[in-house]
């Protein structure tokens, strides 16, 4: 859905090189890795533990392969400093009420490497938008192009779009627009600083989640995700102090 609206916008802002293209397929290749681990690991964990362990590790991993493959835009030891305790926070919320349940360490491993691959998608795009020269081109083209690659993704798994998509194209067309919104929100963000930072500050998303589950689904909140919230958002400060 997220394809479909952006293809008449790309009559107006244009398309991306063709020297862009490889990191547009790179960056398939590691979105759809990382939603294949995503659906392993929930088979093996509950969700409310494994999103934010993957979640917490992108800033981390990012930030590491910032360094290896981009050599600008560095972080600074304090905005260092907060973008790992912007991770701790997060990550901080998978444990919180989960105590009494035994986690293995294999579906520990796979969303941190869910969050290795998802890190090097934000990788991708910040050399796909070097090189296009404008986030807005490149995301709407990428979108697109996951749109092709989705639905046969899903057909090679014996999955018709079909079936996906019957009764939900509402919910669709309403999801995609917050997405797209978001996603080109974030391109942006990795054009002004180093990327890791950035990552860093997506990742506070986990923490308006909670802010819903307590105020519209009202469900409590214990003393430790308080403390997790308090760990990121002090990452938060320091990343604007940075």
């Amino acid at each position: 859905m997220a394809g479909v609206i952006s293809i008449p916008f790309t009559f107006y802002f244009g398309l991306p090189p063709l020297e862009a293209v490889p990191w547009l397929l790179l960056g398939i290749l590691f979105n759809t890795t990382t939603l294949r681990l995503l659906v392993a690991i929930y088979r093996l964990m509950p969700f409310a533990v494994a999103y934010p362990i993957m979640r917490g590790t992108i800033p981390l991993a990012v930030t590491a392969l910032d360094f290896i493959f981009l050599p600008i835009g560095y972080p600074g030891a304090l905005a260092l400093f907060g973008i790992v305790l912007v991770s701790l926070g997060v990550i901080l919320l998978a444990f919180t009420g989960r105590r009494q349940e035994s986690l293995g360490r294999k579906p520990i491993l796979l969303a941190v490497l869910g969050g290795i691959t998802a890190a090097a998608y934000v990788i991708t795009d910040v050399k796909g938008i070097a090189i296009t020269g404008s986030p807005i081109v490149y995301g709407l083209f990428a979108a697109i192009i996951n749109a092709i690659a989705m639905p046969i993704f899903l057909r090679a798994e014996g999955v018709p779009l079909s079936k996906v998509m019957k009764g939900e194209y509402f919910f669709g067309l309403i999801a995609s627009i917050f997405s797209m919104s978001s996603y080109v929100l974030f391109l942006f963000a990795l054009t002004h600083g180093p990327v890791g930072a950035a990552s860093a500050i997506r990742e506070i998303s986990v923490l308006f989640a909670l802010g819903i589950s307590v105020i519209i689904l009202k469900e409590p909140v214990g003393f430790l995700r308080w403390i997790a919230c308090g760990i990121a958002f002090m990452g938060i400060a320091l990343l604007r102090l940075a």
